[in-house]
């Protein structure tokens, strides 16, 4: 049995990875997965460049960004599969909600176009929102529809938010909106500080999400136990 430590942040695109192991799949493959939370992405990566994990559920633009130069200086990142495609979701505060009802706005959760606009009327100032991480499909999906919806670079004010905190940085006023993967949108929701605006795939069909990222030297010295992991 092979020993792999796995990173995770608690979002529903981490399911494959948990039941891999709950139900024996990756067993199966003589695969024994210690599976480790992590409280935000940046954790994931540099824990894996250090070498504290062998392979971590990430953020697709991350490693991308890496190769890229745009994070620190670690060893080169795979990414090795997908995990999941969409999952986002758009939600604002209650009190932004108030105002885009009695706009007429109609929470259809279809219509990216209609949105953008009826946010753009019910926004004065400055939009502050949330995003899980700079390098990330969410960041991508806010910029490019929010800048089609009239909204200027002056207009925006983007935070990093880690997933598990956004509802408590909604609550604190620190945020007027968020897009963040599931659970946590919906989980503003459940606790009365936030309403769905839209789902991620209404701005974008099918956006990459979350894939599995390893070392290179990993995968290089180790193919077959790389091999296993995908299967499982």
């Amino acid at each position: 049995m092979i020993a792999l430590r796995l990173g995770y942040l608690p979002l529903v695109d981490a399911a494959p990875l948990i039941v891999a192991r709950e139900l024996g799949f990756a067993a199966e493959e003589g695969l024994q997965l210690d599976l480790i939370r992590l409280g935000a992405w940046a954790q994931g990566r540099d824990m894996l460049g250090a070498g504290l994990i062998d392979a971590a559920h990430m953020l697709v633009p991350m490693p991308i960004g890496q190769a890229l130069g745009l994070g620190p200086r670690l060893p080169d990142l795979d990414l090795v599969m997908f995990l999941s495609h969409g999952g986002q979701a758009v939600g604002v505060s209650t009190a932004i909600e108030t105002r885009l009802r009695a706009a007429g706005h109609g929470f259809d959760f279809s219509d990216a176009g209609a949105a953008g606009r009826a946010l753009r009327g019910a926004i004065t100032g400055p939009l502050r929102v949330g995003v899980p991480f700079m390098f990330s499909t969410q960041l991508e999906l806010i910029r490019h529809w929010l800048g089609a919806s009239g909204f200027s670079e002056d207009d925006l004010h983007l935070k990093t938010v880690p997933p598990p905190m956004m509802a408590d940085a909604l609550a604190a006023a620190e945020i007027d909106a968020f897009c963040v993967g599931e659970p946590w949108a919906s989980f503003a929701v459940e606790r009365g500080i936030a309403a769905l605006l839209l789902p991620g795939t209404a701005i974008w069909t099918s956006p990459p999400e979350k894939g599995l990222v390893l070392r290179r030297d990993f995968a290089e010295t180790r193919p077959g136990q790389t091999g296993a992991l995908m299967r499982a």
